[in-house]
Order: C-alpha cells, then structure tokens, then sequence
C-alpha cells in the first residue's frame, strides 16, 4: 500500500473513532488502522498533528456545506426550507462528532490554534461570515447588524450540544441527555422551536 493510501486510512479512521469517543489514543488509531503505533508519528510527526488534519478537513466538509446552502444556494429556493436543512445539518452533525467538538471546546490536549479553528470559521470576522451574513440579510431581510448578529448565533447555536450533553452527565443525569438530543420528535421541535424565533 502506497503512502498516501495509509496516511488517508490513518486520517479516515480517526474522524470514525472520533464520532463517538471524545478521548482517541494513537494505540486506538493504530489498531483501527491496522499499523503500529510509530506509523502515527511517521507519517504525522505526532497525534496532535493528525488531529489538527482531521479537524480541518472536517470544519471544510460543514464550512462548505453552509456556502452551498446559505451563500450559493438556488434563488428560487424557500427561505424556510434552506434554513431549516443548514440546521439539521449541524444539529446531525454534532451528534455525529461528538469527539471532534470535545477536542475543539473542552480538550487542553491541543498546544496550538486547532481549538479555536471552528471559531476562527464560523464565529470570526473573514470573508466566509460576510458572505453568510449577507446572504442572511438578503434571505431575511434584516438590516439591522444585532439582529442579524443573534440570528447567525442562533443558526450555529447547535455546535454546543455537545457541551449541553457533558454537562447535563456532570450533573448525575446519565444517558438521558444524549438519547433526547438523538430522539427525531426532539430534534425536530428544537429546531421548529429556533427556526421560529430566527422567523420573528
């Protein structure tokens, strides 16, 4: 197997692993990949530097998704529908990577600036927030910079699940959490409840 066919498993497995653990080892990623544990550090130098891939191609793949929904999306479109499909979309999405949020929001794993990535995407002021804000100022009509400010945080209000779930199990409530957060009728009421009030 070619180097690059081992260094895409290595990169593929861990976004596997990290859907659903928030805590991934290199003797975890080695086994999933079927290497030794020094293939990790000889092909990445380090974890941290395989991580900091896994991160960034995983905020592109969502960062890319928005631009296809919400800045170049079909015109003819409806506004509810397009909003409402981004939000589902990054609802399912922290669910789905609970571990990569883990290692973005609450890991002190990370020595460099991979931890503040999906703020410097989404929450900064750059080129891609402009266009999205413009895009939501032409879709909702709004001019007025805090109101359109409150509903851009509300539409990536769900990137904090996850932090909603470990501190709901912090506080000796089990399970419970996650299993409501994964539920379909749940789901599909916080995200009607929020379209609602971005509507207003």
């Amino acid at each position: 197997m070619e180097e690059k066919d081992i260094r895409r498993r290595l990169i593929d497995n861990t976004k596997q692993l990290l859907q659903d653990n928030v805590t991934v080892t290199i003797k975890d990623i080695a086994e999933a990949s079927f290497v030794n544990i020094a293939a990790v550090n000889y092909y990445f130098g380090s974890k941290e530097r395989l991580m900091r891939i896994v991160i960034e191609e995983t905020i592109n793949d969502v960062k890319q998704y928005v631009e296809t929904q919400v800045i170049f999306r079909d015109r003819g479109q409806p506004t509810e529908k397009t909003l409402e499909a981004l939000m589902t979309y990054i609802y399912n999405f922290s669910l789905e990577n609970m571990g990569i949020l883990h290692y973005l929001f609450l890991s002190h794993e990370f020595k460099d600036r991979s931890s503040s990535m999906l703020v410097d995407t989404f929450l900064s002021d750059n080129t891609f927030t402009k266009q999205v804000y413009q895009s939501l100022e032409r879709t909702l009509g709004i001019s007025d910079p805090k109101e359109l400010f409150a509903k851009y945080m509300m539409l990536f209000s769900m990137f904090s699940i996850p932090l909603f779930i470990q501190i709901s199990q912090m506080r000796a409530m089990g399970p419970i959490a996650i299993d409501t957060f994964r539920d379909p009728e749940f789901r599909q009421y916080y995200i009607k409840n929020i379209m609602r009030v971005i509507r207003q």
